[in-house]
């Protein structure tokens, strides 16, 4: 990183998934009710399911877009997140480099996270983010409104300051 590093960074992710998730249900709702044939009673039924179901999605999208806030905070000791409460406040020296995960099936381009190792003894209580673990790698899955790229080298120069702090000190 050329600009020199702050002491401490905040970072909201954004909800935009979940507001597109509920417009496009929200949309179906609306073209499964417009498109209602009241003749054949088993189309009836199952477009009156569908209707329900892009409903049930629409509301659940609605209400994560308004009340979901996931955030990354990270200082000179370590970072914590809201996506691993569990974990608490990590320290730089417990985490191996951060690195850009990327997630494909086949030939589809998938997704990019950010993901990390912690060291042998903080990884019992890893356990309990088993969503967010692939073979002892932690993936942070929310997008924090910049490039993976870009967090990445954010949060390796932040551990980097830590551990050459920690080692100037000893």
């Amino acid at each position: 990183m050329d600009e020199p590093l702050e002491d401490e960074m905040h970072f909201e992710a954004s909800n935009r998934q979940y507001i597109v998730l509920g417009a496009v249900s929200a949309l179906l709702v609306v073209l499964l009710t417009a498109v209602r044939e009241v003749d054949d009673v088993a189309t009836y039924d199952v477009n009156v399911w569908l209707t329900v179901f892009f409903a049930i999605v629409t509301l659940i999208a609605a209400s994560a877009a308004l009340f979901k806030r996931s955030w990354l905070k990270l200082d000179r000791e370590g970072f914590s997140s809201s996506e691993f409460k569990a974990l608490g406040h990590i320290p730089w020296r417990d985490v191996s480099d951060f690195k850009l995960y990327r997630q494909r099936v086949g030939r589809v381009p998938g997704t990019h996270q950010v993901a990390f190792k912690l060291t042998a003894r903080d990884r019992q209580v890893a356990g309990r983010l088993s969503g967010l673990m692939t073979a002892g790698t932690i993936r942070i899955t929310e997008h924090y409104r910049l490039k993976g790229s870009r967090l990445v080298e954010i949060l390796n120069a932040f551990r980097d300051r830590a551990l050459s702090e920690e080692g100037a000190a000893s």
